[in-house]
């Protein structure tokens, strides 16, 4: 069994959650041999003849569909590991922004930028914008997670390397979450940083944003665990996924409005910052953005012009 791993545009931490498996590393190369990861190991490019290639991160400029088509080409089974991968990940945010502006900001607005402030001309040219990697070519299974955690990794890496099937849940982050609802009276929208939320109550009943019931799970709720509401890392839920009418934006309204009976309209007025709150991980999806009432079509006009 040969195995690669390929980064596209993310921050390595999906290939740093496949080490964090620690000793565990040591059964799966009994079975597999790790042939390719740039994190990893001294390999210039992907063998011929893979059988399982994990591609992590978004494809966001020419080098990065490159390098996602050569092993597509090479492996037998191709899967998105990570939210980027998945739905394009916060490399999507920078779609908010017209490529000369972001290239402006890295090389001209920055105190770490050359003296003669040029824009380099032998960098990978940006793609008109952000591609999850499915949007792009046929990918055989997704792995969700900002990264992968560990304990479904655990699950999931040595069944793919024997072949096995496993039954994993399908619920959201809330089927995870240890909180109780309690009482929702006078419900007023606080952003993260006011207040420190009550740890037995739900976060999104007490008033903050907390995307748990709109988000895949499988992450044990670490976050409202730890008194921080979901903000969706996990990608959006199954049944918002499946849904053609259903977004993670128009969801998020209908369940706030039902748990505190105000109008939908009422809670739309309270939501800010829509693009960063709903869509920080989605917003690079095609699959996201071709819902038939998805905003992001909307927020990557209204930002980048």
């Amino acid at each position: 069994m040969k195995i690669a791993i390929e980064e596209l545009a993310g921050c390595s931490g999906c290939t740093i959650a496949v080490l964090d498996l620690h000793e565990m590393l040591l059964d799966i190369v009994k079975d597999a041999d790790i042939v390719y990861s740039p994190v990893i190991m001294d390999v210039k490019e992907p063998p011929e003849g893979i059988d399982i290639a994990f591609v992590t991160g978004a494809v966001r400029n020419a080098e990065n569909q490159e390098h996602l088509e050569r092993i597509r080409r090479r492996a037998k089974t191709l899967v998105a590991f990570g939210t980027c991968a998945c739905y394009g990940g916060i490399s999507g945010l920078s779609m908010l922004n017209s490529n000369e502006d972001l290239f402006s900001c890295v090389y001209q607005g920055v105190d770490t930028v050359k003296p003669n402030g040029a824009i380099p001309t032998d960098v990978p040219p940006f793609l008109y914008r952000a591609f999850a990697v499915g949007d792009l070519v046929k990918v055989d299974y997704y792995i969700t997670g900002c990264p992968p955690k560990e304990a479904f990794l655990k699950q999931i890496i040595p069944a793919m390397i024997k072949g096995d099937t496993l039954e994993l849940s399908r619920k959201s982050v809330c089927s995870e979450c240890d909180r109780i609802m309690g009482p929702v009276e006078g419900w007023k929208l606080s952003r993260r940083h006011e207040g420190i939320p009550d740890r037995e109550h739900c976060l999104l009943g007490q008033g903050y944003l907390c995307l748990g019931s709109v988000t895949f799970g499988r992450c044990s709720a670490a976050c409202p665990k730890n008194n921080v509401p979901c903000h969706g890392c996990n990608g959006p839920s199954l049944d918002i996924l499946r849904e053609p009418c259903r977004d993670i934006y128009s969801m998020m309204v209908r369940r706030i409005s039902d748990l505190t009976d105000k109008p939908a309209k009422e809670v739309e007025k309270e939501l800010y910052d829509v693009a960063h709150t709903m869509y920080a991980f989605t917003i690079g999806s095609l699959i996201m953005e071709d819902k038939e009432n998805s905003k992001i079509r909307d927020l990557v006009k209204e930002r980048s012009v």
